[in-house]
């Protein structure tokens, strides 16, 4: 039962917490009342449960061998944005670039770029090639320019893993098709026995359906042409990324003139996530700027 993923801000952690909520679970008990598996063995359910909660802040493990589940001590419960306007909430504004795996399995990270917003002005960019221990197929060194060796010297993620939860700390999550991005981070701060960052997080690709519906296409490069924005090295995280980090604030500006002023005056009218993805590709190309599942979350 390998490759399973769930979002850390989705119904099943939900449901798990107010399960958690009248006391310690097993990991058997927990697979039966939230993932509907009754009588599932002892080790798959150890299994199936970690992947759904491990990293949660929210809990810990408990018992020999960590077989139990409770809610952490004086654990936060929820980290919703305030009801401050949205020019002054701080965003880290993410792309990353991968071997045109999937997430989770055999994708692996091999750039990342994140680009600070704050009060509606683009700040600093930590952006650098990641060493995955892996060959980039030709494929994607035609699409991204990114090779092999280039990533030769470069850090692992588990180096960088600590500087890129600073970034990300106390800042809304953006990507363009925040699903994708956030799938690989979330895998490989995995890899890396790293908790996960919590906090909410924002897709464009989302808000581009709801705030330019006459828009026939919403990929990146539709988006940034419509703003008339130039994407300077295209399919290299750090110029995806500023790019959508300019993006952002141009659709942060047309969203209060709408009157979608706060966090949750923006997610009111953005309306329902659509069905979450987890991450993957499916082919080669990252074209996931175009139409991968995508969405908005408090990240609770």
């Amino acid at each position: 039962m390998t490759g399973v993923h769930f979002a850390p801000d989705g119904v099943l952690v939900r449901q798990a917490l107010r399960r958690l909520e009248d006391g310690p679970r097993s990991s058997v008990e927990l697979a039966a009342e939230v993932l509907g598996m009754h009588g599932c063995p002892p080790a798959m359910a150890r299994r199936l449960v970690g992947q759904l909660l491990d990293g949660i802040p929210e809990v810990a493990r408990e018992g020999e061998g960590g077989d139990a589940w409770r809610l952490a001590a004086g654990g936060p419960r929820t980290r919703k944005p305030t009801a401050r306007r949205l020019h002054d909430l701080r965003y880290a504004v993410v792309d990353v670039e991968t071997n045109g795996g999937v997430a989770g399995g055999n994708g692996r990270v091999v750039e990342i770029a994140i680009v600070d917003v704050d009060r509606g002005a683009i700040g600093g960019c930590f952006s650098t090639l990641v060493d995955a221990g892996v060959a980039i197929p030709p494929s994607i060194t035609r699409l991204t320019g990114i090779r092999t060796e280039m990533t030769h010297g470069a850090p692992s993620f588990s180096q960088i893993c600590d500087r890129v939860r600073g970034h990300l700390r106390g800042r809304v999550f953006v990507a363009h098709n925040a699903a994708y991005d956030w799938g690989f981070l979330r895998a490989e701060m995995r890899r890396a026995g790293s908790g996960l960052p919590r906090g909410p997080r924002l897709c464009t690709v989302h808000m581009a359906r709801r705030l330019l519906p006459g828009l026939e296409r919403r990929g990146l490069d539709s988006v940034a042409d419509y703003y008339g924005i130039e994407i300077r090295e295209r399919h290299r995280a750090r110029g995806d990324a500023v790019a959508t980090a300019r993006i952002l604030v141009r659709m942060l500006a047309d969203a209060e003139r709408r009157g979608w002023t706060t966090w949750p005056a923006l997610r009111k009218a953005l309306g329902p996530v659509p069905g979450r993805g987890r991450g993957r590709r499916r082919g080669p190309h990252p074209e996931r700027h175009e139409h991968a599942n995508d969405g908005m979350s408090d990240g609770t």
